[in-house]
């Protein structure tokens, strides 16, 4: 029966003219035509747009291959035939199914040439997923096995074969897609959702990007089965009961199939795979999450990757979510008329989402500019939290940069997942009665903190508890001594857990124009510590500008930037989490950090100068004509000099083998000597950390950390502190996501440009050429065997 099916299929001129088109269509879709599928205009090293492509192709394709499985046979008059013949209903059956499988398969596998030029196009060569395409192409065929199913079904209801196309088209195209059109008119979101996961395109979401799921699975398989069972009712007449039961039991292993299954990631950097951290937050979140997703498919191809990105990571995330997570997805530019659309932008931005201009070429090649909101608001228990999708980070590309948005996914919505949930906070403490920054010089870095922690300020009083209630205590930006009693609690602190942030200074101005060695009573503490913030200055060639009057005497004043080199931009260290794909830091009057000692603490720079920097040891003037200092290997002589730094292990008490102060209050407890395991940072400017604080026509008016006034620009001092508390605090390694890194697959666009019309003609041809000889060779060899 099965090499009888196959043998028909190759005598057909009609189903080689099919096949031929399938592939037309295909090859004009992805290499072509313009717009969102065409691999080449892209510019991305993958093939997703076959998959996209697909199952909307083979809602015709399977059809067209299977309307004269059963129709033809009642037409003809062969069906009594056949039934009559000794051979078992499964038998029948199957042999028509597997047929039509390895039809469908052999239509596919031409498709396997479009692997070549872009591979051979990659920058570099070769610069491609090839087990995410394996993977999604093996989910392609479980969707094909499920719309084989649905023709054959189709065609046993009827004799003719244009009924059965027009009824396995319309009866595919609901199982894949119904059900979400369904969902869209249902107003409540959680039904919406559970009516959507009935669709094949629901399953065939996480499938077709190379994650092979269980319950996928076994929901293509049931579907499969169903229409098969369907199928055999229909032509057999008989064992309605044991298909009931059949039924039930695919029912059955469904349900069990979403609560109990296996994931398996087929892409090469396992982008679909969640942490650890993840799973255990999501398992622990009983209560439903909902997601109201701003970013649309539609602005560009970078954007429709970052669209697909996001769905894929909340599909991920929703897999082992206690309680569920619902999508909604918004086109804020979707309005009747202009005054909704820019209505609905207005309240986008008053709630902090700020949007992106994109700008494209309209089909007459005019520039136009749309709105793009790279947004997701994640609810919970009537609690909301604002996710910025895209990171845009100075100096890098357009795809670097979205590259860098999609690595960063889990983390963000994790992170965000994590405040809704935690309802009893980390309380940390900014330290006071040192000088430190007063509470208006910290009121940005204190407001984005109290999204995460329960933010305290105080002095210390000589009690060696009193800092127990705190995850971390904040020192920012001392400029007198410290007691030793202070000391003492501090070390206590930190030898029973404690987490410290230290922004101590090296040099500190006397009130003239002179910088000299800042002395807060600490280096001895931090000395025991492992390093050492020394008494010096650091000026660097990539700094801030001030504006300098370059007018000559008696011209109006015209200013042009001048580089201050006191101010220099710092760099975080992109091997390290808590740095990874963070833009420059800003620093003022920074000193230098040395690591000291030989002991097994681990140490990492975190932020660093650039390639040329001069140091000066303090007592050291400040320059005003800074800006005239030649910029010689002689000058700036030194590279990538330390200024913030990361301390962890078991650290020594500075006061073991001492006498303890007098005026501390030990509450009874014994004097540790050494430190359970820790960490803690080390900041050598506390500037970074302060914000400016500016006369407005509404009084004063906080400045953001990190904003410069003159150049307009924002750098990451809030992002920096902010890593660094959650490091610092951070017992799960949830920090770790952060340091994700998925490789960048581009094409080579000068390859592109160059060989584009080649490859489009050989990827349009080929397939046929392939496809049409292979027909040829299985037909010569039918009648050399017939004539034989």
């Amino acid at each position: 029966m099965f090499k009888k099916e196959l043998q028909s299929f190759f005598s057909s001129s009609t189903a080689i003219i099919i096949i031929c088109v399938f592939l037309s269509a295909t090859g004009l879709f992805l290499f072509v035509l313009p717009g969102t599928y065409n691999v080449f205009d892209s510019g991305y090293a993958n093939i997703d747009g076959l998959f996209v492509l697909a199952p909307w192709l083979y809602l015709f394709l399977v059809p067209a291959l299977t309307m004269r499985t059963f129709a033809d046979e009642y037409r003809s008059g062969t069906m009594d035939l056949l039934l009559s013949k000794p051979v078992s209903p499964a038998k029948l059956i199957l042999s028509k199914f597997f047929a039509g499988m390895v039809l469908v398969l052999l239509c596919m596998l031409p498709t396997l040439f479009y692997l070549l030029p872009v591979s051979l196009l990659g920058a570099p060569a070769g610069n491609m997923d090839y087990a995410a395409f394996a993977g999604s192409f093996l989910g392609l065929s479980f969707l094909a096995a499920a719309y084989v199913a649905i023709g054959m079904f189709s065609s046993s209801l009827t004799q003719n074969q244009a009924v059965a196309f027009v009824c396995a088209v319309c009866l595919c195209f609901f199982v894949y897609y119904g059900f979400e059109l369904v969902s869209l008119a249902v107003g409540d979101a959680a039904a919406a959702d559970k009516i959507s996961r009935l669709s094949m395109s629901y399953h065939y979401d996480s499938i077709g990007r190379g994650v092979i799921d269980s319950s996928d699975v076994v929901y293509f398989l049931s579907v499969s089965a169903l229409f098969i069972l369907s199928c055999a009712l229909v032509i057999f007449k008989r064992g309605y009961k044991q298909a009931a039961a059949c039924a039930v039991l695919l029912l059955f292993l469904n349900v069990a199939a979403s609560e109990w299954f296996v994931r398996l990631d087929l892409t090469a950097e396992k982008r679909y795979s969640l942490a650890a951290p993840t799973r255990n937050l999501l398992q622990s979140t009983e209560k439903p999450v909902k997601v109201d997703l701003y970013l649309t498919g539609n602005a560009n191809v970078g954007f429709h990757r970052l669209y697909e990105a996001v769905r894929g990571m909340l599909r991920e995330m929703d897999a082992y979510s206690g309680g569920g997570i619902t999508v909604q997805s918004h086109d804020p530019a979707d309005a009747a008329d202009n005054d909704e659309r820019n209505s609905r932008y207005a309240r986008l931005q008053a709630a902090g989402m700020k949007p992106v201009a994109v700008y494209e070429r309209d089909g007459e090649g005019n520039m136009q500019q749309k709105l793009v909101f790279p947004w997701a608001v994640v609810s919970m228990d009537g609690d909301s939290v604002n996710v910025n999708l895209l990171k845009n980070i100075a100096g890098r590309s357009g795809d670097e940069n979205l590259n860098v948005s999609i690595e960063s996914l889990e983390y963000e919505l994790g992170d965000a997942l994590r405040r809704l949930s935690n309802k009893n906070p980390y309380r940390i403490a900014f330290l006071e009665g040192h000088g430190e920054w007063d509470e208006a010089h910290v009121y940005d870095i204190t407001e984005t903190l109290s999204n995460y922690y329960h933010v305290d300020r105080g002095v210390l009083s000589g009690n060696v508890a009193e800092l127990d209630a705190y995850k971390l205590v904040i020192v920012a930006g001392p400029v007198t001594k410290f007691e030793e009693y202070e000391k003492f609690v501090l070390d206590q602190y930190i030898m029973r857990g404690g987490r410290v942030l230290w922004f101590v200074d090296g040099v500190m101005s006397a009130g003239d124009d002179v910088l000299y060695p800042l002395d807060v009573n600490l280096s001895d503490q931090l000395f025991t510590y492992g390093v050492r913030v020394n008494p010096c200055l650091l000026l660097d060639t990539d700094c801030l500008t001030v504006p300098l009057n370059v007018a000559y005497e008696g011209e109006p004043a015209r200013f042009e930037p001048a580089p201050w080199y006191y101010s220099p931009l710092l760099s975080g260290n992109e091997n390290l989490a808590l740095c990874k794909n963070l833009s420059k830091v800003k620093a003022d009057f920074c000193s230098a950090i040395d690591f000291v000692g030989k002991d097994s603490l681990v140490r990492n720079v975190l932020l660093y100068t650039s390639g040329r920097t001069a140091v000066e040891p303090a007592p050291v003037p400040v320059r005003y004509d800074v800006f005239g200092i030649p910029v010689t290997p002689g000058t700036f002589q030194y590279g990538k000099v330390p200024v913030a730094v990361s301390i962890e292990g078991m650290f020594r008490s500075v006061f073991a083998n001492r006498m303890t102060p007098d005026s501390v209050d030990t509450a009874g407890r014994g004097i540790l000597q050494k430190s359970v395991a820790n960490k803690m940072i080390v900041v050598a400017d506390g500037d970074i950390i302060r914000n400016d604080v500016v006369a407005g026509d509404n009084g004063m008016e906080i400045v953001p950390a990190g904003y410069d006034r003159y150049s307009g620009m924002s750098f990451s001092n809030a992002a920096f502190v902010l890593n660094c508390a959650n490091f610092l605090t951070d017992d799960e390694g949830w920090m770790q996501l952060r340091g994700r890194e998925l490789k960048l697959r581009l094409l080579d666009r000068e390859s592109v440009a160059e060989h584009r019309t080649m490859w489009q003609l050989l990827c349009m041809f080929v397939p046929l050429i392939i496809s049409v000889a292979a027909c040829a060779t299985v037909a010569a060899m039918r009648k050399k065997a017939a004539s034989a």
